[in-house]
């Protein structure tokens, strides 16, 4: 009983060690991962929106105001800098006591640049009620133009009912869709311009206020704040009762570009939890693209990826990947160091883009980096996908090459544990039975 039952464990870990990867330790060449309190994050890479790093990152949670950024992404893609916006009475009025908010008077006019400076460096939900009129009609109306926007990004799990983020059952969000909202402000530069302002913005007089105002970032994590990190490229908090400490914050190293979203956690942990995460990734990881310097060896040709069982002849053909794909891999890694597991785009599995031949996962040990699209490029003709060329749909197939290139039809893995978990199951249920049978004789 016990040989069966240690035969089928065995059996079992080889084939899940096989799917994943080599297992090793990664002490080689990555410190420890910093311990993250937070329990609601993301961290994503800004370039590729891969996830390096989450916990509950699709757990619906209150955005706070980290909904201004959608609100001035908005405002910047559909106004200019120099717009004349005129704050209404409603505007003012949107404003309860304890709201965060620059004073804003009804009838006051400020340009958009002037608004966007006092909602991201103030958070002010005045100022963000007035760009919403101004950009979307309405409150209500702006509020569709901020779903139809998250709704395109990918953030679909996100609703929003009003551009300041006043806590509402019908306003709500996710570490993950956070991310990507942040995602798009970060590739914004008159945004990130703005966000990682570290002067004194200045408002001079205006029509209804003869007072010079001066505004300086909330935010901590630039120059001089409590949090300063050296790497930031800007960010912006949110606080509610309801939503707890969240923040949205930016950092680049060495061409590497990170989000970090946060949310309902403490007001401090908001901060330590992204900065640990960022120097992480930052100071052990570089850049690797996939183009000729690092996958032109012949180690990556069609015949290493064994590409040919999956096409009738490979004769003037090449592999392809996205213009500036890259992973991030250890600082002290190199390609040649990582496992690579295939899954062709007739699988059910395929993760890869439409029109692909098939998506290439890389793993440092059993640390996985992320995925690329592979395409095959006819050098006489056009690209070639799956469904032509031979293409073996059924075919089972799993080899380990001298590359550590792995490949395997996951059905085939799914069917040999399923088939397993019948046998042992009963077993276990069986040598249980016993001993109980066996203890009732035992006072």
């Amino acid at each position: 009983m016990k040989k069966i039952i240690a035969s089928t464990l065995t059996f079992i870990y080889i084939m899940c060690h096989l799917s994943l990867c080599r297992a090793a330790d990664n002490n080689d060449i990555l410190p420890e991962f910093p311990d993250i309190k937070s329990q609601y994050i993301v961290l994503m890479d800004a370039d590729s929106g891969e996830v390096l790093y989450q916990r509950n990152m699709d757990k619906k949670c209150y955005p706070a105001s980290t909904t201004k950024m959608m609100t001035a992404l908005l405002t910047i893609e559909n106004t200019s800098m120099s717009d004349v916006v005129t704050y209404s009475k409603a505007a003012v009025d949107s404003v309860s006591p304890g709201d965060a908010n620059v004073g804003i008077a009804v009838g006051e006019q400020l340009t958009v640049e002037q608004s966007l400076y006092c909602l991201m460096l103030r958070s002010a939900n005045d100022v963000a009620y007035g760009l919403a009129e101004y950009v979307g009609g309405t409150a209500s109306g702006f509020a569709s133009m901020m779903n139809d926007k998250a709704a395109a990004l990918g953030a679909v799990s996100t609703h929003f009912s009003n551009p300041s983020g006043l806590t509402n059952e019908f306003h709500y969000s996710t570490p993950y869709d956070m991310a990507l909202i942040g995602r798009a402000c970060f590739n914004n530069k008159t945004l990130v311009n703005i966000m990682s302002y570290t002067g004194v913005y200045k408002i001079g007089k205006t029509n209804t206020n003869n007072n010079i105002r001066y505004y300086t970032h909330r935010f901590q994590m630039l120059k001089g704040g409590e949090y300063e990190y050296r790497y930031s490229k800007g960010g912006k908090t949110g606080y509610t009762d309801a939503a707890g400490n969240c923040l949205v914050s930016f950092a680049e190293k060495d061409g590497i570009r990170l989000v970090c979203s946060v949310m309902n956690s403490t007001a401090s942990g908001r901060y330590t939890d992204s900065i640990a995460l960022f120097d992480y990734y930052l100071n052990n990881y570089r850049k690797c693209y996939l183009d000729d310097n690092n996958m032109s060896s012949s180690s990556f040709g069609l015949d290493a990826l064994d590409i040919t069982y999956k096409m009738t002849s490979t004769n003037g053909y090449s592999i392809e990947f996205d213009d500036g794909a890259y992973i991030l891999v250890p600082s002290n890694a190199s390609i040649s160091d990582l496992t690579k597991i295939v899954t062709y785009a007739d699988n059910a599995a395929y993760s890869g883009k439409s029109g692909g031949f098939a998506c290439i996962s890389f793993y440092y040990k059993n640390l996985p980096l992320g995925n690329s699209t592979i395409y095959i490029k006819d050098n006489k003709n056009s690209s070639v996908t799956p469904g032509t060329n031979g293409v073996m749909t059924e075919e089972t197939h799993i080899t380990i090459n001298k590359d550590k290139t792995i490949y395997i039809n996951i059905f085939v893995l799914i069917g040999a544990v399923a088939g397993l978990s019948l046998i042992i199951v009963p077993v276990v249920i069986r040598v249980k039975n016993r001993r109980r049978h066996r203890r009732g004789f035992h006072f």
